[in-house]
């Protein structure tokens, strides 16, 4: 197949949604299809600045990469304006103001799906609620090419899908590829597409070399001996790390054997969190993180931590799985979908720390239990969750949309025929 993927960035971007798209193209190109890769040429979705090269080919995967206009002031306010109007009044007019300040706004895209989009089988979209996901749809449709979307919704979260232009755009894709059964029946209770398919996301095991755990710990500043909790993510508000931070503090009173490692880009909202911790041992922090650094955290923990009170997947989840660790997500339908409670993890209640305490206390103080919960989360990402399977469920939801446009086709004289 001729595939194109539209994404709103693409590799290097650091992002769970581009990590999908960027492993997916790989796998599919790696399987003799032709991928292309229609993305902005950013690296930061708060800024939109284009700072990456407009053409490459990475790992058999042909990318270009357009200009957007940038992410200013003046569009924050704009976006800002349209998520506290909408919502009360529902009215197209505050539509446009969502879409220009979610961005990115990439003329260019638009341009070349209209000029070259009848060359590709399908188009798929990654991510729902920025701007390339509609300039791909509307392009498309002109170019009547089939548009699959991976929208990866957070159901807690109406603006990453329930605004009108977002909800248009699901009704008329050929196929939706949820990436959860809890996102598959939030459609399907919705109304918005019958063509449901549940895909994920997946990890490439060989990512995940076998690494000694206190030779990481040595690297990171940690000792040997410690527990280890670990926060691995983007440090924004909803992904509940005040919360770690809050719950690790009351643990630390009792047990000073436990350390806190908070790992992902810096914000705003982590850096007035952190001066609010300043003083507290057994906190380590660092920022952004090379992929070798990253290994080596999730190798040293004893506990993944992300209790996101609105996470689409948890991509982090099978990070962890992959070096046979448990995880602690919160209790919210999409992380219930992926983590299951007892088994390969445990959940809290979504903005409760007394939960997140006495899941801190759980696995600390039952480490047998623990490492059996770590080796049936690698059990099931080597089951389930694998860019290799993923990527089959990807083509065969091409597949059956391809099938249905031919038999749709052939129909036609027929029917006018008869």
């Amino acid at each position: 197949m001729k595939i194109l993927q539209v994404s709103h960035q693409y590799r290097p971007a650091i992002g769970g949604a581009e990590r999908y798209i960027t492993d997916l193209s790989e796998e599919l190109a790696r399987r003799g299809h032709c991928v292309t890769v229609y993305t902005s040429r950013s690296l930061d979705y708060r800024t939109w600045r284009s700072e990456l090269p407009a053409l490459e080919t990475l790992d058999g995967v042909e990318i270009h990469r357009f200009r957007s206009l940038p992410r200013t002031a003046l569009t924050w306010r704009l976006l800002c304006y349209g998520l506290d109007h909408y919502p009360r009044t529902r009215h197209w007019w505050y539509e446009p103001f969502i879409l220009y300040g979610n961005g990115p706004l990439c003329p260019g895209i638009f341009a070349a799906i209209l000029r070259y989009g009848r060359q590709f089988d399908v188009i798929h979209v990654n991510n729902l609620h920025y701007a390339h996901a509609l300039t791909a749809y509307v392009a498309a449709r002109l170019c009547n090419v089939p548009v699959l979307i991976t929208p990866h919704l957070h159901a807690g979260q109406w603006e990453t899908h329930d605004v009108g232009y977002m909800r248009r755009i699901l009704r008329g894709s050929a196929a939706v590829l949820a990436v959860t059964q809890a996102e598959k029946r939030y459609l399907l209770n919705r109304g918005w597409n019958d063509k449901v398919t549940v895909g994920g996301n997946g990890v490439k095991l060989d990512r995940f070399p076998p690494l000694d755990r206190s030779t990481c710990r040595a690297r990171l500043g940690l000792p040997d001996r410690g527990f280890v909790i670990l926060f691995l993510g983007r440090k924004t508000e909803y992904k509940g790390l005040d919360l770690c931070a809050e719950a690790f503090s009351a643990l630390r009173e009792s047990r000073d054997d436990v350390y806190f490692l908070a790992v992902g880009p810096e914000t705003a909202f982590s850096q007035a969190l952190w001066a609010r911790y300043a003083n507290l041992d057994g906190l380590v922090v660092r920022d952004e993180v090379s992929d070798e650094e990253r290994l080596n955290c999730l190798a040293a923990c004893d506990v993944l931590a992300l209790p996101s009170a609105a996470e689409a997947f948890g991509i982090v989840f099978l990070e962890a799985w992959a070096y046979r660790q448990p995880v602690i997500g919160a209790s919210i339908p999409s992380v219930s979908s992926v983590v299951a409670a007892g088994e390969d993890g445990l959940l809290v209640e979504p903005g409760q720390v007394s939960s997140l305490i006495r899941a801190f206390s759980d696995v600390v103080d039952h480490p047998q239990r623990r490492r059996e919960m770590g080796e049936r989360g690698r059990k099931k990402l080597e089951r389930r969750y694998t860019v290799e399977r993923i990527a089959s469920i990807f083509e065969a939801a091409s597949l059956r949309v391809l099938r249905k446009r031919r038999t749709l086709s052939s129909a036609v004289p027929q029917e006018r025929l008869s």
